[in-house]
């Protein structure tokens, strides 16, 4: 890659003055491919709440930030980011009390950052990258991102996102984390078969299905999803990494906080 403004940095982190990152990675390539891989990495280093239905038994762990937000504030920072500077580029910045996403350049002429989240007009500072990403169905040009941004955090019940925009400093869209801790880890473990139990003993960071099938040691892609797999998402055990493309080629999936307590209790 001859222009390094085109990568993506993206690191997460228990505070800046830490020793070590708890991820960090550096993407560039076609710019469908990195919008997802970032989006991923945003996912898997953001945790989960437990949500209780009042009228099913069942729980639900939905993603902590909402994952349209988070795909929009990317997709927003390809669209309106300065390619013009070598200097320049994205970054993604994840934190325990929240999310960062910032490009370079600075918001439109007639866009204000402190308004955002009302109404307001869709000016294009890259007209072909944007169309593009129209083409590709990851933008609407209507000027609604900041909208439905800010609207996903509310129904989300967290604060409101804020956007800051300097010609020095560039653009950042922050997320910020809920007052409480978004996992929910049951007083009381349920029980779960064996075959989910399995999963939890194998499954350390996060398996796409044929690497989790390869770790249990099973052939039959079938019997695994039925009971392996499914058991395990439907009793909150796992989650998806994606869980707006269930069937995606890039899904993996990841132990929920429920999951590795059922590891810990084992003897």
């Amino acid at each position: 890659m001859r222009h390094p403004q085109t990568r993506v940095r993206a690191v997460c982190y228990s505070h800046k003055a830490a020793d070590q990152y708890q991820d960090l990675q550096h993407f560039s390539g076609p710019i469908a491919e990195v919008i997802d891989q970032v989006f991923t990495f945003v996912m898997r280093n953001t945790p989960a709440r437990a949500r209780f239905h009042r009228r099913r038994a069942d729980r639900e762990d939905a993603p902590v930030y909402p994952a349209e937000a988070i795909r929009e504030g990317i997709v927003n920072a390809f669209a309106h980011r300065d390619y013009s500077g070598f200097s320049g580029g994205i970054k993604v910045e994840i934190s325990p009390t929240g999310v960062e996403i910032w490009n370079s350049g600075e918001l439109p002429e007639g866009v204000e950052a402190g308004r955002l989240d009302q109404a307001h007009i869709s000016v294009l500072r890259n007209s072909d990258i944007a169309h593009a990403l129209y083409l590709m169905g990851y933008m609407e040009k209507l000027g609604r991102g900041s909208l439905m941004i800010a609207q996903s955090c509310k129904e989300a019940g967290l604060p409101a996102p804020v956007w800051e925009s300097g010609k020095s400093t560039g653009v950042v869209l922050r997320f910020f984390a809920p007052e409480v801790t978004p996992e929910v880890t049951p007083e009381v473990t349920p029980e779960v078969t064996p075959e989910v139990e399995r999963i939890t003993r194998v499954l350390n960071a996060e398996a796409s299905r044929a690497e989790l099938q390869r770790l249990l040691g099973l052939s039959d892609a079938e019997h695994f999803r039925k009971h392996y797999l499914n058991p395990a998402l439907e009793q909150g055990v796992v989650v998806r990494t994606l869980p707006d493309k269930p069937t995606s080629r890039h899904q993996k999936y990841r132990l929920t906080a429920l999951g590795r307590s059922l590891r810990r209790t084992d003897p």
